[in-house]
């Protein structure tokens, strides 16, 4: 069996596995505590609601569990677990609205995560100039498939975009 170091504590443990288990619990009830203690509760509640379980391993998936900024920006291969966090590019308390859009969704280490809230922490216009950079990194990457959005309604993500008038029966024939 291949072992590597977990990366919580270093204890070498099975490839397949993030972290022993030991500091898979401790991670949870840190995220508990986070929870329960800094998070904006309307937000907690969102983050264990059935709409966001779902929707998550979703957007990992149409990722293909890479992590696109890393690959684009600081040229790391980073295969992503499901521990990993699913980034906002608009955050919650920016948007309220946009926080189950599939188009505002990134999946991201934790790592490079951290990166990110730095980034937005800096300034307005940094967190503006990040959004805009993630966007961009996103459409390049689906660029040959089509498009992010192409991507997300073929996966019944996104809805496909109405048509009215007489001419859009044709557009289908």
């Amino acid at each position: 069996m291949l072992l590597k170091p977990c990366r919580g504590c270093g204890r070498l443990i099975p490839q397949a596995a993030s972290m022993c288990a030991e500091c898979e619990a401790r991670q949870q009830s840190r995220h508990v505590v986070y929870n329960n203690t800094r998070r904006d509760p309307q937000a907690a509640e969102f983050y264990i609601s059935k709409e966001w379980r779902e929707l998550r391993p979703v957007i990992m998936s149409v990722f293909e569990y890479v992590d696109i900024y890393a690959l684009y920006v600081t040229h790391e291969l980073i295969t992503l677990t499901d521990s990993d966090p699913v980034h906002h590019i608009i955050e919650l308390e920016e948007d309220w609205e946009q926080r189950l859009n599939p188009l505002n969704l990134i999946p991201l280490s934790l790592k490079i995560h951290n990166t990110i809230t730095a980034l937005y922490k800096k300034s307005n216009a940094s967190m503006k100039a990040t959004q805009a950079q993630l966007r961009s990194l996103i459409e390049y990457h689906f660029r040959e498939a089509g498009g992010h959005e192409k991507v997300l309604r073929e996966r019944f993500l996104v809805a496909p975009p109405e048509r009215f008038g007489e001419n859009s029966p044709r557009e289908f024939q």
